[in-house]
């Protein structure tokens, strides 16, 4: 009898009626939006058979399994409509069944392979089931799972799933029909086998399964309806907060707004709506220009810098944020909570002008409101340390060539003058004792005790004097000092009080003059902020500007004083005086976040962009705007003392290390200096033209 080899088990109808077998492609859904996700199936159903098999286990791996052609579970298959991802993600090998160690049932699709040449024998003795074991050597078929289910006509259905599939542009999307060849049992008929017993043998009819061709449509979400507030995200449950960084703040503190939008399929085409209608009437400024990106996952976040231009406890309001929901194919929209602020009156006041303007103003970075702190009316020189940087860069050579030229004469004059001093200090003080002058007296007295004993004259009494005198000099001199001493402690002892009732008024007379004239500079810097704080359009700002500007010339160089200057004129139409104010103000004050907001302000209209950057060299020298001038030119003048300081060490590597960081030190700081020097100069120039 001829041997019957294992054979996928499959099933036909057997009986009028029954099922067919049959092959189809399903997926989750045919209409797709863009950046939806999708599922598609392959579907082989398998009817049972008749009569005394018809409750048979699934079928079961066999040898030689069915083979499927699916066009579109290539590796090179690609659609601009669909991507599909890696092909092989669903066929995992750690799932594949294998023969001799797991039953289920098992296909071959397209021409995929097996890595090795015996891949296929997993158990050595599988080779002798076939009758010509040789032909199967080479690169196998490579198996692929599908999931077997009863149906409830007990048939049999197998399914394989392709990986989720996501639509990426408008478009459609053609499946081409898929195949397969099928063994199924056309019927049973009895035989006996080797040992004359009687079996079932079953009879083989093969047959050739195709599906219909498939379309998947994909469509952008429509225009009709689309809400003003859309954010460009798709999904099914989109989330949406927004939280300020602070919940008390002074009116013109920059706040940063954060909002989160989390769940979209399609997270990195996620922008930020409108929030013209919603922001209208509110007593918050948000700044357009200030707004950053981040994508963490499925969420995207945005960050904007807002300022508040009232004061009290008000509410940030609440944003609609919209999306097209997957689900129910429609727009919905999600709204953030109303979040409490109090705002308090402070140091700065914000511009309440600049939501009244419209054109270009909302689109292009604003600076910092005004700054109403009386020290701006305070005279800063440019270079208050010029002094002690000049001595510096001059003594230190001076000081080298008196210790490396001159050390013996310094010793040999030092003595002598020593010498001389000890030996004519009485005689001094015994020709300024016959004077009338108490004080000239009390004075020679006290040189002659520094000089010819090496102490403190004014703390030397009349004992003090008799004991020191005693071995150096003859009685009747020690008595001249000594009486002239008592006396003049007498006197003193009389005279104090009124002396010190005396200096009382001296210093508050001295006092009173610089108290008028910092009097007017206040009231002077306070009118031109009050204008700056009411301004309304650019007339009013230049008139605020000019006042700042009188304030300069009267002697108010402060840093303070020229920020103010820089947002009049910037909200003035003049980008180029702000530009030079806010840089004066760095240099006077070193670089804050006002000065950078102001100048990137200033920057943008410049650029006439409104997303200009300021340069990449207040990073890379970063100490040359964050150093005032004087800082930076005092740092020049250490840096050359502390080159002429090492050059007095002794020859060797230590020294050579510590000169070549002074000098390159010292050029650095003196580049950078002689730069703001020039740039001052520039600049002042441009101010001068305001004038």
């Amino acid at each position: 009898m001829k041997k019957a080899f294992p054979i996928l088990f499959a099933t036909a109808a057997m009986a009028s009626g029954a099922t067919v077998p049959s092959l189809e492609i399903t997926a989750t859904s045919t209409n797709l939006v863009v950046s939806e996700q999708m599922q598609v199936s392959l579907v082989l159903r398998l009817p049972p058979v008749p009569g005394a098999y018809v409750d048979a286990q699934a079928p079961f791996l066999n040898q030689r399994p069915p083979h499927f052609t699916c066009p579109f579970l290539e590796p090179d298959w690609k659609n601009g409509a669909i991507d599909r991802g890696d092909a092989r993600t669903p066929l995992d090998q750690a799932q594949m069944p294998q023969r001799g160690r797991r039953s289920g049932p098992a296909f071959t699709l397209n021409k995929y392979v097996s890595d090795g040449i015996f891949s296929a024998m997993d158990d050595p003795f599988s080779m002798f089931e076939d009758m010509d074991p040789f032909s199967r050597m080479g690169p196998k078929p490579q198996l692929f799972p599908f999931t077997v289910a009863r149906e409830k006509d007990k048939g049999w259905r197998f399914t394989m799933t392709a990986a989720p599939w996501r639509a990426t542009a408008a478009g459609t999307v053609r499946l081409d029909p898929v195949t397969v060849k099928v063994p199924v049992i056309a019927g049973v008929r009895r035989e006996r086998d080797r040992f004359n017993r009687a079996v079932d043998v079953p009879v083989f009819s093969n047959v050739v399964l195709r599906t219909r061709p498939f379309a998947i449509t994909v469509s952008d979400p429509p225009a009709a309806g689309r809400p003003a507030s859309w954010c460009g995200a798709i999904a099914s449950n989109l989330t949406v907060t927004a939280n300020l960084n602070a919940k008390v703040c002074t009116a013109g503190d920059p706040l940063t707004l954060t909002m989160e939008i989390a769940g979209a399929a399609n997270t990195p085409s996620v922008h930020p709506p409108d929030f013209s209608t919603a922001m209208t009437g509110s007593v918050f400024r948000i700044d357009a220009a200030s707004m950053k990106t981040e994508t963490h996952g499925t969420t995207r976040r945005f960050t904007w810098r807002v300022r508040p231009v009232k004061t009290g406890t008000v509410e940030f309001p609440s944003l609609p944020v919209s999306y097209f929901d997957i689900s129910t194919r429609k727009y919905a929209t999600r709204n953030t909570d109303s979040i409490p602020i109090q705002v308090k009156a402070g140091a700065q006041a914000a511009i309440g002008a600049v939501d009244d303007q419209d054109g270009d103003s909302g689109e292009y970075p604003l600076p910092d409101g005004i700054d109403l702190d009386l020290r701006g009316a305070r005279p800063l020189p440019l270079l208050p340390h010029l002094d002690l940087s000049l001595l510096l860069l001059i003594a230190p050579p001076l000081l080298f060539l008196a210790i490396r030229l001159a050390p013996p004469v310094r010793r040999r004059v030092t003595a002598r003058n020593e010498a001389y001093r000890k030996a004519r200090a009485f005689g001094v003080c015994r020709r300024a004792l016959k004077s009338r002058n108490g004080a000239k007296r009390e004075e020679a007295i006290r040189r002659f005790f520094a000089v010819r004993y090496g102490v403190n004259g004014a703390a030397v009494t009349a004992a003090d004097a008799q004991r020191l005198m005693q071995h150096d000099y003859a009685e009747e001199d020690i008595a001249l000092v000594v009486t002239n001493m008592q006396a003049h402690d007498a006197r003193a002892y009389s005279s104090k009080t009124n002396a010190v009732a005396l200096a009382s008024l001296l210093l508050a007379g001295l006092c009173a003059v610089p108290a008028v004239a910092s009097d007017r500079a206040d009231f002077s810097y306070r009118r031109a902020s009050s204008l700056a704080v009411r301004s309304a359009g650019e007339t009013e700002f230049k008139t605020a500007a000019a006042a700042y500007l009188d304030c300069i010339d009267a002697g108010a160089d402060n840093p303070a004083l020229y920020q103010n200057l820089g947002a009049c004129l910037l909200m003035a139409g003049d980008a180029r005086g702000a530009k030079a104010a806010y840089s004066c103000a760095e240099r006077r004050g070193g670089a804050t976040d006002s000065t950078a907001r102001g100048l990137q302000s200033a920057q943008a209209r410049l650029k006439a962009n409104p997303r200009a950057e300021l340069p990449m060299t207040r990073v890379f020298f970063k100490p040359h705007v964050a150093w005032t001038l004087d800082i930076r030119l005092l740092c020049a003048a250490a840096a050359w003392a502390a080159l002429w300081i090492a050059a007095l060490l002794p020859a060797g590597a230590m020294r050579r290390i510590l000169a070549t960081a002074c000098l390159m030190a010292f050029c650095a700081f003196a580049i950078s200096s002689g730069v703001s020097i020039a740039e001052e100069h520039m600049d002042q120039e441009v101010l001068h033209g305001q004038r």
